[in-house]
């Protein structure tokens, strides 16, 4: 199959936004990943992937855990920064509220969150697929900021 075609047809699965985030020699690291997903409840797995060439996997690998920013309607915005490898990392949290007793960034404002520690790591083509063990977590209200066709949706029409 053509990757165009491929890209299409799997646009019109409908996924939610996540922004990964890390810490790494005092530095925070984070990048918006959409392929996440739960694996198993006992124990609780999720995995994710994340492009090669990625600069994420770096500090990823050398911190071996990280938090899952589940991103809400209203944070598009938080989105695109992660989403852009034009920006430093400085640039991506400037100016971003967290909520401070976690140990990786957390945002306010998330639908929720999930801490977790890597637990293995997988060729996937392009992309190495992580699974990740999740140790917490918390919920938050709202409705989530998703992805279809291409761009940004929400189950609310006027957002």
């Amino acid at each position: 199959m053509n990757p165009t075609d491929f890209r299409n047809i799997c646009g019109h699965y409908a996924t939610g936004i996540t922004v990964l985030t890390t810490t790494h020699k005092g530095e925070s690291h984070g990048i918006t990943v959409n392929s996440f997903s739960s694996v198993s409840l006992d124990p609780p797995l999720v995995l994710f992937c994340i492009d090669k060439g990625a600069r994420f996997n770096t500090p990823l690998n050398a911190e071996q855990s990280l938090a899952i920013n589940i991103l809400s309607e209203h944070q598009q915005e938080v989105s695109n920064r992660f989403a852009s490898s034009k920006l430093t990392n400085e640039e991506r949290f400037k100016g971003l509220a967290t909520i401070p007793e976690h140990k990786h960034p957390v945002f306010a404002d998330t639908l929720g969150v999930l801490e977790a520690k890597l637990q293995a790591t997988h060729d996937g083509g392009d992309h190495w697929i992580y699974v990740a063990k999740v140790s917490s977590g918390q919920v938050f209200n709202g409705s989530p900021l998703l992805y279809y066709g291409g761009s940004y949706s929400s189950l609310n029409p006027s957002v």
